[in-house]
């Protein structure tokens, strides 16, 4: 997510639906609780830890400011070929198709 840095967050002039910023935030704090876990089982570093609980704090910051753009992907953009193609090649391996 991309902000402007200027001002507070009361002054904002932008307006979101208030039920789609708490689920924004339930979001990130689900995302934060995994990423916890993943550090207390040693599978992130306290590293990685910092600097996502950072972005996790910026992204807050957005969304209680309503400064920010839902974008969703296209579903009808997946092709089916390419992706088995992307699989081939990152396995190393050919599609259990092809034999």
């Amino acid at each position: 997510m991309a902000h402007d840095d200027t001002g507070d967050i009361a002054s904002g002039e932008v307006t979101k639906d208030p039920a789609e910023q708490e689920t924004l935030a339930r979001t990130l704090a689900t995302d934060l609780t995994e990423l916890f876990v993943h550090y207390v089982r040693g599978e992130a570093s306290f590293a990685d830890v910092t600097f996502e609980v950072y972005e996790a704090l910026q992204d807050l910051y957005i969304i209680a400011s309503g400064d920010y753009e839902i974008e969703y992907e296209d579903a009808d953009e997946y092709d089916v070929i390419e992706a088995t193609e992307e699989q081939e090649d990152l396995s190393q391996e050919p599609s259990r198709d092809d034999s």
